[in-house]
């Protein structure tokens, strides 16, 4: 076992050698032709209204006084005011609870058995009833849980059992 462990150790030795020798190879864009590439001049673009000039000043360490000053634009957002917003209606439409009345419900992706088993409540659990589909199942949520899936209508009630 350790001549065999030897043999692949200097295996592998060998091949990063060899392998991992450098041929003098230039990456894209790391010689000294492509350096010397033109490179495009900045775009100037101008302010279709006047905008604010800003006065900055550089700092000599000695002296602490301006060296030189320049001044360069500062564009600012127009904000124009709203006139009254129209009231936005945040609450959501009351939603319907009902619980489970049998002792083992199972929550499935869809509405069939056919469907996976998601999750499994039990008797007296509340749960949030988003919709009900045609053929009797009910698409239901449980927050506290983050719980979404299909029970079978006939297992729940109005009232908490």
């Amino acid at each position: 076992m350790l001549r065999l462990l030897l043999l692949l150790c200097a295996g592998m030795f060998a091949v990063l050698l060899i392998g991992g020798e450098d041929h003098g190879q230039m990456r894209p864009g790391l010689s000294a032709e492509d350096s010397h590439a033109e490179t495009p001049a900045p775009r100037i673009v101008q302010a279709a209204e006047p905008v604010a000039m800003v006065e900055t000043a550089s700092y000599t360490p000695e002296t602490q006084t301006p060296a030189h000053a320049t001044h360069l634009p500062v564009v600012l957002p127009l904000i124009k005011p709203v006139a009254e917003l129209p009231a936005v209606e945040t609450s959501e439409p009351e939603a319907e609870i009902r619980y489970v009345s049998a002792r083992a419900v199972n929550v499935r992706e869809g509405p069939s058995t056919e469907f996976p088993v998601v999750e499994r409540l039990t008797r007296g659990e509340a749960i949030r009833v988003m919709w009900v589909e045609d053929n009797g199942w009910v698409r239901i949520a449980i927050e506290g849980d983050g719980i979404a899936g299909f029970v079978s209508g006939d297992l729940l009630t109005a009232t908490a059992p």
